[in-house]
């Protein structure tokens, strides 16, 4: 059997995160993908680099069930889990991502302090649509940058 393999291609990048479109045969929809914005590969700051990683069902004790973005380079515990903004923290954006993956159904824009940023929404929808389109097994992620 053929592993299953998802693209994502990243397309707008700002201080309040990098927005990206996630397709996949079989899955219903594109989903959208909210991540850090480029910060050197920075653990726990930066998105990750753009690359062919394996996706791996994974328990998380924060998150439940999850999937881990597995041998990413000089970094660890990159998950796909529920959430909706992954702004620089350091430029004053609130995010939901150290580094993560964050699916929505759909991008928009969320008050956070008073501040509007931009945003996935309906994330743990577009999540569950993810978790049911893997079944529990391993797939391959592409990601690329526009």
């Amino acid at each position: 059997m053929t592993m299953k393999r998802a693209l994502l291609r990243r397309d707008t990048e700002s201080d309040h995160g990098t927005l990206g479109v996630l397709a996949a045969r079989g899955l219903p929809g594109p989903l959208q993908v909210m991540e850090p914005p480029w910060r050197d590969n920075r653990r726990n700051r930066s998105r990750i680099p753009s690359g062919a990683y394996e996706v791996l069902p994974h328990l998380s004790p924060r998150f439940r069930s999850c999937l881990l973005v597995a041998d990413v380079p000089e970094r660890s515990h990159i998950l796909f889990h529920a959430g909706n903004v992954g702004g620089d923290v350091e430029q004053g954006w609130h995010t939901h991502t150290h580094g993560c993956l964050l699916p929505g159904m759909r991008r928009g824009r969320i008050e956070v302090r008073g501040r509007a940023q931009a945003a996935v929404l309906s994330s743990r929808t577009a999540f569950r649509h993810l978790m049911t389109w893997c079944a529990g097994a391993p797939f391959t992620l592409e990601i690329v940058d526009a």
